[in-house]
């Protein structure tokens, strides 16, 4: 009878060691699911941010091009003043 207690006594003992141990687990995984959502968000941000900033890069790129055309037409049309013939 003696032994039928020890057994139950480490059963009960393994159980609340798994139950312990599962609890623990939980708030750990829980802890990281919000580390890793702030993270998520943070990354989404600086894309958001980077996205912006391309978009802002090509509108500059886009002005510059309208700029060097205008000066190639004058620089053309000086050319032609200069020389009295259509540059090549």
């Amino acid at each position: 009878m003696v032994e039928i207690g020890g057994f139950f006594a480490l059963a009960g003992l393994m159980i609340g060691l798994f139950a312990w141990l599962r609890q623990d687990v939980r708030r750990e995984i829980d802890g990281l699911r919000r580390e890793v959502d702030g993270l998520r968000e943070e990354v989404s941000r600086e894309i958001d941010g980077l996205r912006g900033e391309i978009n802002g890069l090509r509108q500059e790129i886009g002005d510059l091009r309208e700029r060097m055309a205008r000066l190639e037409g004058l620089l053309e049309g000086l050319r032609e003043a200069i020389g009295g013939r259509h540059a090549a």
